[in-house]
Parts: structure tokens; C-alpha cells; sequence
């Protein structure tokens, strides 16, 4: 008789499998790598069970990944208190860039499927929505808002573009510091 492991189930895991487990697994390699490289055999790898057990906590890519967004993003306007339209404009865009830095590759992916968005990233985008409409009196139009949402994605993907990029948080609330000003001041510069 041979040491082969049993036909049937494999070994349960020394760690209970969960979906916030799968999640926290999940979450750096999409970081690091991309949506493309998650994959559930690689997940299975990682935490040592079989990719239908990933599969069973997540359900399919596509939920995983839109799981993957709301985790990234919850919470992001939890700190901003600022009451100005300004101020509070300046604030949301502070906070969702950091996160939008971290997970540069999840928001691809949201480009990419917008049905990804998570409850988190709509309700950053109405309160924005409501400062840059105080800010323009109202324009039916959201140009401000929608200048500040391309204007942010451009930064991000610009800077999460390489290991020796140069730019930094700092360079984005400049540029955000200085199109705010002049809504604020009403100059046309």
C-alpha cells in the first residue's frame, strides 16, 4: 500500500475559508498585478484549497471583482468633515485619489465595467456632484465635476504607471488646488 492521499474531499485547510479571507488574499495581487491575473487556481494556491471553494465564498470573477472594489473603496469620505463646497471638494478628492492610487488597477477594471462601481464610489461621486454644483451655481451640466473626475483618473493612471514615476499626492492637489481657486474666485484665468 502506498502513502497517496484518500480519493474524495481534500484536507480541510489549517485556516477557515471565508469570503473576507478570499477577499484579503485577492486584493494585493489585483494591487500589484491587475485584474487579468486574478484568477480563482491562483487564489485556490494561496490558501491551500481548491478553486472551487474560492468560488463557492465569491461567486464568479466578475462579483469578485465588483467585492474587490467595494472593499477598496469603502469608507473613503468617512474623514471628510470640511463644510465649504471648496474646502469639501478638495477633501473628497484628497481622499478618493489615495485610494484611487492604491487600487489604480481596480479602477481599470471599473472603467472598463462600469457596473463594477460600488455603492462607496457612487456616493463620492454625488458628493462631489453637489460641491462642484454649489461651486457653478448649479450648471446642469457638471463640467467642473466631470473635469475633476477625468483630471483625477488621468493623474492616477499617470502615476501608478511605473516603479520610478515621480509624481506624487502633492502634484495632484496642486493642480486640484489651483482649478478649485479660480471656481471659487469666479476668474476665468
Amino acid at each position: 500500500m502506498t502513502n497517496s492521499s484518500p480519493v474524495g474531499r481534500p484536507p480541510k485547510s489549517t485556516q477557515r475559508l471565508s469570503k473576507q479571507l478570499v477577499l484579503q488574499t485577492a486584493l494585493p495581487i489585483v494591487q500589484e498585478h491587475g485584474a487579468d491575473a486574478l484568477s480563482f487556481r491562483l487564489l485556490a494556491e494561496k490558501l491551500k484549497v481548491t478553486p472551487m471553494a474560492v468560488t463557492y465564498h465569491t461567486g464568479n470573477k466578475r462579483q469578485l471583482l465588483a467585492d474587490l472594489v467595494s472593499l477598496a473603496f469603502r469608507d473613503t469620505l468617512k474623514n471628510v468633515t470640511e463644510e465649504s463646497p471648496s474646502q469639501r471638494a478638495h477633501a473628497i478628492l484628497r481622499a478618493y485619489c489615495q485610494r484611487a492610487l492604491l487600487n489604480a488597477n481596480l479602477l481599470r477594471a471599473v472603467l472598463e465595467d462600469v457596473s463594477l462601481m460600488s455603492e462607496d464610489l457612487a456616493q463620492i461621486t454625488n458628493e462631489l456632484q453637489t460641491c462642484t454644483q454649489q461651486l457653478e451655481n448649479g450648471d446642469e451640466s457638471n463640467v467642473l465635476l466631470h473635469l475633476l473626475i477625468d483630471y483625477t483618473h488621468g493623474f492616477v493612471f499617470s502615476a501608478s504607471s511605473g516603479e520610478n514615476n515621480p509624481l506624487t499626492i502633492k502634484d495632484y492637489l496642486r493642480g486640484i488646488e489651483w482649478i478649485l481657486v479660480r471656481m471659487q474666485n469666479g476668474t476665468e484665468d
